[in-house]
C-alpha cells in the first residue's frame, strides 16, 4: 500500500493519550437503587471519590461546566447501588482540575464487599467557547452536547476493589474533557464520547497533587503532623471530615494573615495559637489511611455531659462507676485504648478519625491568588514572567512577574513542581510552557509582582496532538489503518492513515445504548469498530 507508506512519512501518528473505542445499541441498562451490597449490615468502611481532569484544547474551550447529580457505587454480587452523592447538583469546571484532584465525595458507611463499577449521572455538561477577550467572559458563545446514555455513565474500575471493615478506598476519577469532546462536520458543533478513566489509589499508583481546605483542629510536634477537619465534603455522615496532614522536609509553609505571605518555619505552624485557623493544602494523597474500627459504647442518655462538657468513658466499667463531667480539651488527652470521650451528644473519638491521608507539599495561611497562563520569560533563579490567561476577577489578563522565594535553614522557598507533582528546578520553567501559580500580589512597586508560593508547569509537549475519530480497516500487531471520519489529516487529504502504538498507550471501550454509556479500561480492535484516538 504504497499511498499508506508514503502517509507515515509524513504524519506517523502516534496514540499516546487514549484510543475509545466506540460500540452503539439500543435499549439495554442495569436497574437502579439504593440498598446496599455487603456481606454484612453491621460492617462498614470509607470510599471517597477524587475528581480531576486532563486539559482540553484551551484555543476552543475556556470551561467545561459538568452538572453531576449523583454519583453511586455499583456491587460485584448483585448489582445493588450504594449513593456516595446524591445533594444537590453540583456544577464543576472541568478545566478547573486539569493541574490537581479535589475531593468530591466520601462516605464513611459503605457496606464491606466488593465493588467493580462507579455510576455517575450527568444532566448537563455546558462547553463555553474560546473568543478573542480572554478577560471576560460573559459574552462567550456556550454550547451543549447531548449526553450519550441519557447522562448515566457506568465506569469500570481497572480492578475491582473491596471494601473492609473500618479501612479507606480513596477512589480517583479522572473526567478527560479534552477527549471527550469532539468536533462534528463542518465545524459547526461538537459530540461527547465519555472517556474517564477510574483508577484506586494504592502502592505505585500515581495520583494528581490534591488540593483541599480546611480548619487545624490538632497539632502533633511530636508527628510532625496536623489535623485539619471540615475538609471532606461527606455524604451522611456524624464525621467532622477530618485529614491528618503530614509534614516532610519538602513541605513549605506560607503565611498571608501575619507575614505578608512570606514563607515560614513548620514550627510555626505546629502551634497550639493556629487551633481554628483554616488553611489550604496542596499534597499528595497517601494510599493507606489507618483502619478505623468502631467501638460499640452503649451511653445511657441520662449520663452523657451537659453542653459544653465532656466524660471520659472507660469501655468495660458500667454507668455508675463512671468519672464526673469535665473539660473537654483536658480529658481529651486522657484517652485511652480502654476509653472513650464523651460530649452531649455522644462519643466524640470517632468523629475525629481522620478519613484521608496527605503527604504536604504546600500549606497556605491566609488568602492566596491563584493564576494561570504561559511562561512569557524563562525563569532564572529570582523568578519569571508570565503571560496570565484565567485569575479571577483579581488580576488582569496580559503580563505579570512572577517572584520566587529562596529556601533558607529550616524554612523552604516557593515549590515548582510538574502536574503529576514531582518536584523541579527552575530551569524547567521555560517558554512557551503552561502554569499555574499560587501566591500573594506584591503592589508596594510600580509594577505589580505575584511573590509565589507554588507554581505547577505542564511539562507534556502536545503541540502536533491531533485528536482524529474514524472506522478501522485492518489491524496489524503494531497499530491499525484507519479511514479518518474528516478525510483530513494535518492538513493532507487521506482516505487511509496509519496509527502505530508509543508504550503506555491506554485503551478505553465505551459501549452506548439509549439508557447509559459503560466505560472500562483496556479492549480489543476488530476491524470496522469505531474509535476515537488523540496522537501526534
Amino acid at each position: 500500500m504504497p499511498r499508506i507508506s508514503k502517509l507515515i512519512a509524513l504524519v506517523s501518528l502516534t496514540c499516546i493519550l487514549a484510543i475509545s473505542l466506540i460500540s452503539c445499541g439500543g435499549g439495554g441498562g442495569s436497574s437502579e437503587t439504593t440498598t446496599p451490597t455487603s456481606t454484612s449490615a453491621q460492617r462498614t468502611g470509607t470510599v471517597g471519590i477524587l475528581l480531576t481532569d486532563k486539559p482540553a484544547d484551551p484555543s476552543l474551550f475556556v470551561a467545561m461546566n459538568a452538572t453531576i447529580e449523583r454519583m453511586g457505587l455499583i456491587g460485584s454480587e448483585n448489582g445493588d447501588e450504594v449513593t456516595l452523592f446524591s445533594d444537590e447538583p453540583q456544577t464543576i469546571d472541568l478545566l478547573s482540575l486539569k493541574n490537581e484532584s479535589i475531593p468530591f465525595t466520601f462516605r464513611d458507611d459503605v457496606p464491606v464487599g466488593t465493588y467493580c463499577k462507579i455510576r455517575l449521572i450527568l444532566s448537563d455538561l455546558e462547553l463555553v467557547l474560546a473568543d478573542d477577550t480572554p478577560d471576560d467572559l460573559t459574552d462567550n458563545e456556550t454550547y451543549h452536547p447531548n449526553l450519550p446514555g441519557n447522562g448515566k455513565l457506568d465506569l469500570l474500575a481497572r480492578d475491582c476493589f473491596t471494601v473492609e471493615e473500618g479501612n479507606v478506598i480513596t477512589v480517583q476519577v479522572d473526567m478527560d474533557g479534552g477527549n471527550s469532546i469532539h468536533i462534528t462536520g463542518n465545524n459547526n458543533g461538537y459530540n461527547f464520547r465519555p472517556v474517564v478513566f477510574v483508577d484506586v489509589l494504592e502502592e505505585g499508583f500515581e495520583s494528581k497533587l490534591v488540593r483541599l481546605e480546611g480548619e487545624i483542629t490538632e497539632v502533633m510536634p511530636d508527628e510532625n503532623s496536623l489535623l485539619i477537619c471540615d475538609a471532606l465534603p461527606m455524604q451522611q455522615t456524624a464525621s467532622m471530615e477530618c485529614v491528618e496532614i503530614k509534614l516532610g522536609d519538602d513541605t513549605a509553609f506560607f503565611d498571608n494573615l501575619n507575614y505578608n505571605g512570606e514563607p515560614r518555619s513548620l514550627d510555626e505552624l505546629l502551634l497550639e495559637e493556629n487551633l481554628g485557623e483554616v488553611v489550604v493544602v496542596v499534597g499528595w494523597p497517601d494510599h493507606q489511611v489507618m483502619p478505623h474500627v468502631d467501638v460499640d459504647v452503649d451511653i445511657p442518655r441520662g449520663h452523657l455531659p451537659s453542653p459544653g462538657e465532656c466524660r471520659l468513658w472507660m469501655i468495660d466499667e458500667p454507668p455508675g462507676l463512671q468519672s464526673p463531667p469535665g473539660d473537654c480539651e483536658l480529658l481529651e488527652e486522657q484517652i485511652t485504648d480502654v476509653s472513650v470521650l464523651v460530649d452531649h451528644e455522644g462519643v466524640v473519638s470517632d468523629r475525629y478519625h481522620p478519613l484521608m491521608e496527605v503527604d504536604a507539599l504546600v500549606i497556605e495561611l491566609g488568602d492566596f491568588l491563584q493564576v494561570e497562563g504561559e511562561v512569557a520569560a524563562d525563569a532564572d533563579i529570582s523568578g519569571f514572567g508570565m503571560n496570565v490567561t484565567e485569575s479571577g476577577s483579581v488580576v488582569t489578563a496580559g503580563p505579570l512577574d512572577v517572584m520566587f522565594h529562596q529556601d533558607e535553614p529550616g524554612i523552604n522557598g516557593t515549590r515548582i513542581v510538574s502536574k503529576s507533582g514531582d518536584i523541579l528546578d527552575y530551569l524547567e520553567v521555560t517558554v512557551p510552557r503552561k502554569v499555574q501559580v499560587d501566591g500573594v500580589l506584591d503592589l508596594t512597586g510600580t509594577e505589580a509582582v505575584l511573590k509565589a508560593a507554588l507554581v505547577i508547569i505542564d511539562t507534556t509537549t502536545e503541540e502536533n496532538d491531533q485528536q482524529i475519530t474514524g472506522t478501522i480497516l485492518s489491524i496489524g500487531a503494531n497499530g491499525f489503518v484507519l479511514s479518518p471520519e474528516e478525510g483530513t489529516v494535518c492538513g493532507i487529504a487521506t482516505t487511509d492513515l496509519a496509527v502505530t502504538y508509543a508504550d503506555g498507550v491506554d485503551f478505553l471501550t465505551v459501549v452506548i445504548t439509549d439508557t447509559v454509556s459503560e466505560i472500562s479500561q483496556d479492549g480489543t480492535l476488530e476491524v470496522g469498530q469505531d474509535v476515537g484516538i488523540n496522537g501526534s
